[in-house]
């Protein structure tokens, strides 16, 4: 079996399909199901035939004006959402690339990266759940098993040894109380540090500052070790 047929490029009326699938769960994650809407936006996008399609070959449904993914649906869309997000989190924490560059790219790699790559992606950096813009990365196989073949290249503030630097990453803090003191500390991506204890609290040198974190936060700070 040659490469081209194991793994064969996306024809544009696929790339279309999981275009609008994508724009189906980001409305639905903004808490806009309305149907119309969702036609209005897939029309300003380029699609306005996607609605009819997606319904007419299983992967949305419409209840009482609302769309819903089929489970066809939310499993297509699911892959998709999650190729695009593991790529901005590769083209952010490894590749240290700008801004600018990150979705345009992320938006092709979402079409054309196979399962078996989205894996390694996603363990070689520590299974992230959110995007760098704090949107969740729908979870695959390799987080339900918590795969660790690979030696990732971001992980756990708490799995570093006292002793170890390292640079942070990203925060899966979004919600917790303790972001917002830390990111004023300077805790923030791109910050060195270095871990000089792990019990009874880590505590961490900061540029000139001393951190003393619980253990269920340092394991919400994603770092690269130096």
């Amino acid at each position: 079996m040659t490469d081209s047929i194991k793994y064969p490029l996306p024809t544009a009326e696929r790339e279309d399909l999981e275009e609008s699938l994508g724009l189906i769960w980001h409305k639905r994650e903004s808490g806009d199901t309305s149907v119309p809407s969702l036609r209005e936006a897939l029309s300003a996008a380029g699609n306005a035939a996607a609605w009819d399609r997606l319904r007419n070959e299983g992967f949305v449904a419409e209840i009482d004006g609302r769309a819903r993914l089929t489970d066809k649906g939310e499993s297509t869309a699911a892959a998709v959402i999650r190729r695009h997000r593991l790529a901005e989190r590769l083209l952010t924490d490894v590749l240290n690339l700008d801004r600018a560059v990150i979705d345009p790219n992320a938006c092709v790699l979402e079409h054309i990266l196979s399962a078996e790559v989205s894996e390694s992606i996603c363990t070689l950096l520590g299974h992230p759940a959110e995007c760098p813009h704090g949107l969740a990365i729908p979870a695959g196989d390799c987080c339900r098993r918590n795969a660790d073949q690979l030696s990732p290249i971001v992980e756990p503030l708490s799995r570093l040894k006292a002793g170890q630097s390292g640079r942070v990453a990203y925060l899966q803090l979004k919600d917790h109380p303790e972001l917002h003191r830390l990111m004023a500390l300077g805790l923030v991506p791109g910050a060195d540090l270095k871990l000089h204890q792990t019990y009874p609290a880590f505590v961490l040198d900061l540029g000139e500052t001393q951190l003393a974190l619980e253990e269920a936060v340092a394991g919400r700070i994603f770092v690269r070790r130096a």
